[in-house]
């Protein structure tokens, strides 16, 4: 509490104010416990209604471009890139609107693909983005959710092991569609080495993990 003739805190169980010795019966004034969190949480509110503003802002000019584009050039065309980066852009604002952040992020990833599509078909090159940069994203997006979904366990070497397989598949994965890409066959060639090295680590991890003193000893050594 606060003395209302010097403004100076004193302790609630004082008579007198040690600086004005005015009596603290009835010159007090009490601090308010809620004005922290009002102010937290106004500023939570402010943050989120900025981050609408933002999003109706970006789509709208991008609206605004595409109505220019089609007075100029009598269609739409490259006012499409400006459109679907605004899209893009704005996906981002949905890791402070969502609570959910795995909704966030694909909310996210799917905007990224469908700009890059949108690149790709509009450069008349559909190709490169069908076999090569569509799925490796996709690919890129599992790993992040197989992380995600593997902190729910707890031992350390499956988890490495399960990481470590999704690694390999994924190199097989990348080596067809290149060589699909450059030749229209499916061919695996320089992943067959790395499949290999990484089955066997894969396999020591997954074997070990069911050895609770190693498991433990990894979990030390890493501080997990």
């Amino acid at each position: 509490m606060k003395c209302k003739n010097c403004n100076v805190k004193v302790a609630s169980y004082l008579e007198k104010c040690p600086l004005c010795g005015d009596k603290l019966n009835d010159n007090i004034t009490y601090d308010n416990p809620y004005n922290s969190q009002i102010e937290r949480f106004s500023k939570k509110v402010n943050t989120i209604y900025f981050t609408k503003l933002v999003y109706k802002l970006l789509i709208f000019s991008s609206l605004i471009v595409m109505l220019i584009n089609y007075l100029i050039n009598k269609k739409i065309n490259w006012s499409l890139y400006v459109l679907f980066s605004s899209i893009y852009i704005s996906s981002f604002y949905t890791f402070i609107i969502l609570k959910n952040k795995k909704a966030a992020l694909f909310i996210n990833i799917f905007c990224l693909e469908l700009l890059l599509f949108m690149i790709s078909y509009l450069t008349n090159s559909v190709n490169w983005f069908i076999f090569l940069v569509g799925p490796i994203i996709f690919l890129i997006t599992l790993f992040v959710y197989l992380n995600i979904y593997l902190t729910s366990n707890d031992n350390i070497l499956r988890n490495f092991s399960c990481l470590i397989l999704y690694i390999l598949i994924c190199l097989i994965l990348i080596n067809g569609l290149i060589k699909i890409y450059n030749t229209n066959v499916f061919e695996i060639t320089w992943s067959i080495y790395t499949t290999i090295v990484l089955s066997i680590i894969s396999l020591i991890s997954f074997i070990l993990s069911f050895n609770k003193k190693i498991t433990n000893e990894f979990e030390k050594r890493f501080f997990i």
